[in-house]
């Protein structure tokens, strides 16, 4: 592995972006790098190019095959680290305690859950809740994330790439979905 010498400045403003005793330097500055690449198409010498436009995508939107998750914002709330499945998983725990009920949960989502501890078939079980959810493809995370955002009337907001893939609906492209009570 290279090692890399940076000022002890540079390395305050790498701290500053850390989450404590999940992250080390690498993790930070990797996250940095992706963070810049989803948001900056560079062209030759690495210099950053005219500015993207962010696709809007209407709430079910199923173009979300090859995409990574960059940020997602829960009733104004950023999540640390999300990917699409942990997005999923805190929206359900959320809704659990919002909604009350495993019933009123299951109700308003369209992912597989579990009452109880399961773990088995891709499932992952959710201790504070007491019930298990099955791991999912981007299109089916979002579409239960705002599902349940829809049931207890909160904001959420999601900004993605995608990956750069002949397949992917917009390959280097960064989109975002939102949907808010005030909109409805």
């Amino acid at each position: 592995m290279p090692t890399i010498t940076v000022s002890d400045a540079t390395f305050e403003k790498i701290k500053s972006h850390a989450e404590p005793l999940v992250d080390d330097a690498d993790s930070v500055i990797s996250r940095l790098c992706d963070f810049y690449a989803a948001h900056k198409a560079l062209n030759g010498n690495g210099h950053a190019a005219a500015k993207q436009n962010t696709i809007p995508l209407p709430v079910g939107s199923d173009k979300l095959t090859h995409t990574r998750l960059l940020s997602a914002a829960v009733d104004g709330v950023e999540l640390h680290h999300a990917d699409w499945n942990s997005l999923m998983r805190h929206m359900h725990v959320m809704a659990k305690k919002r909604l009350g009920s495993f019933e009123a949960v299951r109700k308003a989502t369209s992912a597989n859950l579990r009452q109880g501890y399961f773990e088995e078939n891709g499932y992952r079980y959710l201790s504070e809740v007491d019930f298990s959810i099955q791991g999912c493809d981007a299109n089916k995370s979002c579409e239960s994330a705002f599902r349940l955002a829809k049931a207890m009337n909160i904001p959420l907001r999601v900004t993605f790439c995608w990956r750069e893939k002949e397949e992917a609906a917009y390959p280097g492209q960064t989109g975002v979905i939102e949907w808010s009570p005030e909109g409805k």
